[in-house]
């Protein structure tokens, strides 16, 4: 049996508006929820062009407990919307923000 090798990472991969992959990283689940992210600045959204960001959170089973993407405004760098899914089948979608 293959033995599965992602577990408690983060993969994250930023888009600009063409669909260009602008960003990515794989983090420690701790990384990921306690540090600092790109898309946490606006000038950084604004520089990358960022578009959106797709996340795919890995638990110590190498089980995908979350998948999300996140929608920036490139005019402001700030979050427009987004949706995240989670192991049990929920959907969560932010409505857009003006």
């Amino acid at each position: 049996m293959l033995k599965r090798k992602i577990k408690e990472k983060a993969i994250l991969l930023g888009y600009d508006p063409e669909g260009n992959c602008v960003y990515s990283e794989i983090l420690s689940l701790s990384d990921y929820y306690d540090g600092e992210h790109i898309w946490d600045r606006s000038d950084q959204i604004k520089k990358l062009r960022l578009r959106s960001m797709k996340g795919f959170l890995f638990n110590a089973d190498a089980e995908l407990t979350q998948e999300f993407e996140s929608v920036f405004n490139l005019k402001t760098g700030i979050y427009q919307s987004g949706s995240q899914r989670f192991a049990d089948g929920t959907i969560h979608i932010d409505k857009p923000k003006p």
